[in-house]
This record gives C-alpha cells, structure tokens and sequence, in this order.
C-alpha cells in the first residue's frame, strides 16, 4: 500500500464479460473500513483505473474487487460558465426509487469491449449511499446521469448492460454503431439509429 495517495498505482487488468465473477453480486463494504488506510488506497486505484481505460464510470468488481462501490463522472458547470467533471464516490449504494418514465440510450461498458446495446432504463433515480468519507449522502439523478449511476450500480449485483437489452438484435459491434448512418431508419429498434451518443431519449419520443 503506498504512502503517497498522489502516486499512480499498478492498475489491476479489467474483469470481463464471460468471467463468472462479474455475474454475481458483490458483498457491502464494511462501514468501518472506509476511513482506513487499505481502503482509501483502493479508492485511489479505483480512481486511476478509470483515467487509464477511458471510462466515464467504474465499479469495483470491474477490477477484481467484488465488494459494493464504484466511481462515477458527471459533468458540472464551473468557473466562466465552462464544464468541469465532478468524480462521485458511491459505497453501498442503494436506489430508492425510480420514475415511471423511462429513456432509451446506447450503453458501452469496459467489460463489454467491442460491443454497445440499445437499452431501456428508467429516466431518473433517487438514490443514497455513502461518500469517501463515510458519510451518507442522497442524490437524485435525471438524464445521462441516472443512466450512468444505474448501469455502475448494475455491476454491483452482477449485471452487464447486454442482459437487459429487450432484443438480441439490440446489441451491436462498435465499428457498426459507428457507420449507423447506413443503416435503415428503423433499425434496429425505431428511434436508435438516431439517437445521440452519450445522452439519453426519453421514450415518449419513440413513439
């Protein structure tokens, strides 16, 4: 464990899919490790593990850590108006409730590499949990943030973003998302070939 937390530490190698450690959910964080050492420690891993795979979210299980937390971005609003990312800590997270509208988004995961889906969530969340420091804190999240915090929070309880899609054919190579223009209008569910990366449509506009 190193003494300096400003340091980059080894990055564990990513879980992926088709290990059956990812399948399955992972245990609380006992409340009383957070303030130690090893743990913070971990956090700081966790933090340069999602710098070096280029995620805008990770959980613990994705490196081998099968215990209830992850990390997640959210792009705030800083100084002159320009956007900053916000690095959220969630440990044993819970969602409270959840809309009863839902939204539409095409979800990547860094433990589905090469792969995206075009998955149905709900469009926002009321969630709680605790932060670095052990405190509990609460949150509601709408949008492109709900879906970030559901997909994390999915990896907790051993599910990957292709197990919720409504149809097979709702998954997709990344090279083929990336030529979508070609592809006919309805496919391959109405509303996905044009819908925005990274944001979320809500389903009423589907029609």
């Amino acid at each position: 464990m190193p003494d300096d937390l400003t340091a980059k530490p080894p990055i564990p190698p990513l879980v992926t899919m088709g290990d059956p450690r990812l399948a399955q959910p992972s245990a609380p964080v006992d409340l009383a490790r957070i303030a130690t050492p090893e743990f913070q420690a971990q956090l700081h891993t966790l933090t340069h593990a999602l710098v070096e795979y280029l995620g805008i979210g990770i959980a613990a299980p994705q490196v081998g850590w099968f215990e209830r937390f992850f990390l997640m971005l959210l792009e705030r609003e800083g100084p002159d108006d320009e956007p900053e990312q916000e690095l959220q800590v969630w440990i044993n997270p819970e969602i409270v409730s959840t809309s009863e509208e839902h939204a539409w988004a095409w979800e990547g995961c860094l433990s589905v590499p090469g792969l995206r889906g075009w998955v149905r969530r709900p469009a926002a969340v009321a969630v709680r949990g605790y932060n670095a420091r052990g405190e509990q804190v609460s949150a509601e999240f709408r949008g492109w943030e709900a879906r970030v915090f559901q997909h994390e929070y999915d990896h907790l309880d051993g599910m990957l973003f292709p197990y919720r899609v409504a149809d097979a054919h709702h998954l997709v190579m990344t090279p083929l998302l990336e030529q979508r223009e070609s592809w006919p209008a309805d496919w391959p569910a109405p509303g996905a070939r044009d819908a925005p990366l990274g944001d979320v449509v809500p389903e009423d506009d589907l029609g």
